[in-house]
Formats: C-alpha cells, sequence, structure tokens
C-alpha cells in the first residue's frame, strides 16, 4: 500500500538507521534484512554467556555524541577502565605498545627508542611509510606493520592514509618515559569506556526502538526504482514507496538493486575492498579469562588478531563462577578460511589461544561461530577514487547514506552517530524545508 507524500524509508535498522530514525522523531519507516534490528550491534545468549558480535565499548573524544549515546541507555550503563595488552614474543606488553617498551628486551627497547628519535619527517605515501614516518623502524617493525598486515590482509604498502588520524601519536616524552620504565597512558580518550550493564551491546539498539518504531525485519531488499518523485523498493514479495530515501545498508547491496547503474559505477563498486571476520565465541568453567579487557596479536602464526573478554565488560555477561571470550579474525571476503568448518576453525583458535589464556580444554562448557561478511572497510590506493565514483551517482540519484558500510567508512559506533545526526539536521531536514520553500513558492 502507497503512502502519503514526504514520507520518509531507512534501509536498515543497525545503529546508523536508528539513530537517522531517532533524530528525525516523525513516523520514519525501516526495513531491516535480519530476522531482528541491530546489524553490528547485535549481541545474543547461548548456554547463559551473553556475546556481542564483536568488542563494542562506548567511548569518544565527541563528547557530546557519547552524552548522548549514554543517555539512550539510562541507567543500563557502567563505566570500565580499559586494561589491553599485546601479545609479544611470549609476553603480554601494555596497550598501546610504544607506552610499554620496557617490557621489551633491553636491545628492543634500545632499538625501539633510538628509531623513534632518528626518525625523518618525510611525506609519507601509504600505511607502511606512515608507521616508519611516525614511529621509527623499531615500533614499525616489531609491532604496528606486523598488526596492521595481519588484520587488512594487505600490504600495507599498498594501502592509504585516509585513516590513520584514529592511530593516536604519542608526543615525544611519553616514549622516553615508556623506554625508561616510568608508566604512561596512551590512547586516554579510551581508556575509560562505558558498556551496557546487562544485555550486551544490543541494549543500546533497544533503547532506540519504542512501540512507535515501525520496522519491517527480514525484508531484504533486491530492487529499487524511482518514478518521478517515489522511490519503489521492492524484496520480491513486497514493495515499499517513499519520497525521501535513506540507506545505511552496504553499499555493495544498494547499488546492486539499482536499476541502470553507469557502467563506469559498476566498475568503481568492485574495486572498492573490504574484509569479512570469523569470530571465535569459548566459554570456561572458571573466570580466568576476565584478567584483561583484550589483547592484540601481531604474530602471523596465532589465527586471531583479537581476543577480547566480554565478562570484563560487564559481570553479567557470562555466569556466576565462568568467563568467556571471543576471538576475531579478519578475512577477504573470498578466503579459503570461510569455507573451512566451523568446528577446524574453533579448534584451531583454541589450540592457539589456550595456554596465552590460561586455560584447559577441559574447562570449557561452550563454544560457538559466527561469520560477519560486512566488517571492515580497507583503505586501498585507489579507495577515495572509486568511492567518489560510487557516492557521486548516490548525491545524483538523491539517495541519503549513512553508517560504517553505508557510507563506506571505516568508522566506530560514535562516529556512526555523528554522522546519523549530521544527515539528519545538515541535510535531510534542510532539504525538506527546501522543497517545502519551493513549493510554497509555486502556489504563490
Amino acid at each position: 500500500m502507497k503512502t502519503g507524500n514526504d514520507n520518509r524509508l531507512i534501509l536498515g535498522a543497525g545503529l546508523a538507521g536508528l539513530s537517522v530514525a531517532h533524530y528525525l522523531g516523525d513516523k520514519v519507516r525501516l526495513l531491516e534484512a535480519g530476522k531482528r534490528p541491530g546489524g553490528l550491534c547485535q549481541s545474543y545468549t547461548k548456554d547463559n554467556f551473553v556475546y556481542d558480535i564483536g568488542g563494542h565499548i562506548l567511548f569518544s573524544k565527541d563528547k557530546d555524541i557519547l552524552n548522548e549515546i549514554l543517555g539512550w541507555l539510562g541507567s543500563n550503563v557502567h563505566q570500565k577502565r580499559r586494561k589491553n595488552e599485546v601479545w609479544y614474543k611470549d609476553r603480554f606488553v601494555k596497550y598501546p605498545f610504544e607506552n610499554d617498551l620496557s617490557s621489551l628486551d633491553k636491545q628492543e627497547n634500545f632499538e625501539c627508542l633510538m628509531s623513534f628519535l632518528q626518525r625523518k619527517d618525510n611525506v609519507s605515501k601509504n600505511l607502511y611509510d606512515w608507521c616508519v614516518d611516525r614511529f621509527g623502524t623499531g615500533i614499525a617493525q616489531k609491532y604496528l606493520i606486523p598488526y596492521n598486515e595481519k588484520i587488512w590482509k594487505r600490504d600495507p604498502k599498498n594501502m592509504s592514509l585516509h585513516w590513520v588520524d584514529r592511530i593516536p601519536s604519542p608526543p615525544m616524552e611519553d616514549i622516553i618515559k615508556s623506554a625508561i620504565g616510568i608508566k604512561t597512558e596512551g590512547y586516554t580518550h579510551q581508556l575509560n569506556f562505558s558498556y551496557p550493564k546487562t544485555g550486551g551491546i544490543e541494549s543500546l539498539i533497544k533503547s532506540l526502538i519504542t512501540k512507535e518504531s515501525n520496522i519491517k525485519t527480514e525484508f531484504r531488499v533486491n530492487k529499487i526504482i524511482k518514478k518521478k518523485d517515489e522511490w519503489h523498493i521492492s524484496d520480491g514479495n513486497r514493495t515499499e514507496y517513499c519520497n525521501t530515501l535513506i540507506s545505511t545498508m552496504p553499499i555493495f547491496d544498494l547499488v546492486n538493486s539499482l536499476e541502470n547503474v553507469p557502467e563506469k559505477v559498476v566498475q568503481a563498486l568492485s574495486r572498492l575492498q573490504y574484509n569479512s571476520m570469523i569470530l571465535v565465541m569459548v566459554g570456561v568453567n572458571h573466570t580466568g579469562l576476565q584478567k584483561q579487557t583484550a589483547f592484540y596479536i601481531p604474530d602471523p602464526n596465532i589465527l586471531p588478531h583479537r581476543v577480547c573478554f566480554l565478562n570484563s565488560f560487564s559481570e553479567f555477561n557470562a555466569p556466576t563462577g565462568c568467563s568467556h571470550l571471543v576471538a576475531e579474525i579478519t578475512l577477504p571476503p573470498e578466503h579459503k578460511l570461510l569455507k573451512t568448518s566451523k568446528e577446524d576453525v574453533i579448534q584451531r583458535v583454541i589450540n592457539d589461544v589456550k595456554d596465552i589464556c590460561e586455560f584447559k580444554e577441559q574447562d570449557i562448557i561452550s563454544t560457538d561461530y559466527k561469520v560477519i561478511k560486512y566488517a571492515y572497510v580497507v583503505y586501498d590506493s585507489d579507495y577515495l577514487k572509486n568511492r567518489k565514483i560510487i557516492f557521486d551517482y548516490l548525491d545524483f540519484l538523491g539517495i541519503f547514506y549513512t553508517g560504517r558500510f553505508g557510507s563506506f567508512k571505516y568508522i566506530n559506533m560514535d562516529a556512526c552517530v555523528r554522522m546519523s545526526k549530521d544527515l539528519v539536521f545538515n541535510k535531510i531536514l534542510l532539504n525538506s524545508k527546501n522543497i517545502k520553500e519551493s513549493v510554497g513558492r509555486v502556489l504563490l
């Protein structure tokens, strides 16, 4: 059934889509491909363990947005202190790596400090060069470069710099203090973080859903057509109509649903790169898996790149007397490991991390395995060029977009909410106002 004029429709009911609906504050409708809202911010319970789809915590330099997000959670939120570490050569080094150089062997400590002090003021051309130019060859080659090779599964020399502002650059005095054993803290905006007391990160999603929310789930869009000023959106069986279309669905799925897309756009889309992710969950019958918040693993011989301990985020995420972890493995979407049996992947992860995490096979009382198709946006050397071609086309069509894969930007939850808020107030509502003013002038 068609709806009236000037109605709005959001594709996707993850954090981005629900944030847009929240800020619009009217009877906006949402179409969600999944069985329930949430997207990458979903949680689920298995064997009384609460698991998030990945490691999600709430922090931000944008205090206004952070306070809004925490306000949505109300009393269901508490603050924790980060205890992240790096597993490096059979020992834990405090995260970030460059703030705990004194934990290294003396020779390695010396190499990191001297190369940092002797680094040159170059104009970096790619991620590899930036790591060396900013941190020196010691820190870069021992940690930053191998870790980035592992998480991105790409040569850092073929990756652009359009996201490195996410990697804080420590002052010289902190590196020197770190090398001689004076405690320092890096990434201080992440040092204290917030997280829901109960319900996992999906509590944030649920806080945005009200009885007035109009969300249609299991609606997997496969065709989008514009007829005059009206959009027709179909899943093959049902059709929805709107005048204002806002997409938070993955850009690949959106463009592939449009008709008569120019070949230039199709080619640019085919050149965008992203990573999928395998999550392996392990629950044990003791509380040993809560000594840290998370740890990072640059070693290529160990399968996961990061391990998060979710009952360190909240004690209510695990049954009393138990604890659990989520191991993350990023992969290009066609990687052979995605075709490996989940039992084999779970067992390999257990073999890789059980000694590091200090648990035994007989301690395990729960395991699980999830695959996230769209996990990380990859900033390859042609990222800006290809992205511009695609989103210039969406602008031409008049489709609004936001979210990590909706806008194809590597952003965290706080930036996702900020982007959605800015979209509403700086574009969508402004566009509606301009349309009404234009109609008014015509009528006059």
